[in-house]
């Protein structure tokens, strides 16, 4: 009797210690539940990331294919070679009357009566004026690089409403090059063409002519076809000096904008014409992470 009466005692003395190390153990409460695991973290995309995404770039050729009422280019055509040409002629002085031709552009000089302006007063003269005709089915970029005899007599010339950097098919423009001269005539100097999509004609013609390697004299005038001006994105100054050390040429820059639209994408000198086998556009500065 005694011996099972020391077992129950001795039973009920491991409960009770067992309850009280547990009451200590857990006093504060139930015991915690295990930490939960961590989901991977997913990585953020900066401002950069998304301007030079595929699929933002796309949307934005769309977007503004829209806008302008023309088809959006694929991305193959946007992707290609654009064809560049440089047409100089081999006679390439003009008088009045005379024309030349290039394999696209049709050039001729006449005699027109513009008003031009002194100090604030205006008045009408005869002027010497360009005509620059597009002689094929091509939406074309372009520029005509001429010289006159005496350009201190062009300050007060006038201006004739023009696109100065593209041309639509069968196109002619015009453009006041001086002020009339006896026995006067332009050089021409250089006749540079790109063969560029719908889309890239009204992308171009956006450019503000003097700040793409432009002539300002010739340039004057200049009106975009739909749209506005683009803002100033990009360094003029380093297209300027990048042109005089033959690091910049206008057919770069004028690829570059013929491709991405100036409100979203700016011109870095580091860009070269675009040539077969080039990286997926859009273009990213090699600064860019």
């Amino acid at each position: 009797m005694q011996g099972k009466t020391l077992v129950a005692a001795v039973a009920l003395v491991a409960v009770a210690g067992l309850g009280l190390g547990m009451a200590i153990l857990f006093a504060g409460g139930p015991p915690p539940a295990p930490p939960r695991p961590k989901l991977p973290v997913a990585p953020s995309l900066s401002s950069n990331d998304l301007r030079f995404s595929p699929t933002l770039y796309r949307g934005l050729v769309e977007q503004d294919a829209k806008a302008m009422g023309v088809a959006a280019p694929s991305a193959a055509e946007l992707g290609a070679v654009f064809p560049y040409f440089d047409e100089h002629p081999p006679k390439p002085r003009l008088r009045v009357g005379s024309s030349l031709r290039t394999s696209h552009l049709r050039l001729s000089l006449v005699l027109r009566r513009e008003e031009g302006a002194v100090e604030g007063q205006s008045f009408r003269a005869d002027h010497l004026v360009l005509q620059i005709e597009n002689r094929t089915k091509h939406f074309l970029a372009y520029r005509v690089s001429t010289r006159v005899v005496d350009a201190t007599r062009c300050e007060a010339k006038g201006v004739i409403a023009h696109d100065a950097v593209a041309l639509r098919p069968h196109e002619t423009v015009a453009r006041t090059e001086c002020l009339f001269q006896k026995a006067a005539s332009v050089d021409v100097l250089g006749v540079e063409v790109m063969e560029i999509p719908t889309l890239s004609y009204y992308y171009v013609s956006r450019l503000t002519p003097p700040l793409v390697l432009y002539d300002a004299r010739t340039a004057a005038g200049h009106v975009v076809p739909k749209g506005e001006a683009c803002p100033q994105t990009f360094s003029w100054r380093d297209v300027r000096d990048g042109a005089a050390r033959g690091q910049v040429e206008w057919r770069d820059i004028i690829d570059f904008y013929a491709r991405h639209s100036c409100d979203e994408y700016s011109f870095f000198p580091g860009y070269r014409a675009r040539g077969e086998g080039a990286a997926p556009l859009p273009a990213r500065p090699p600064e860019t992470p």
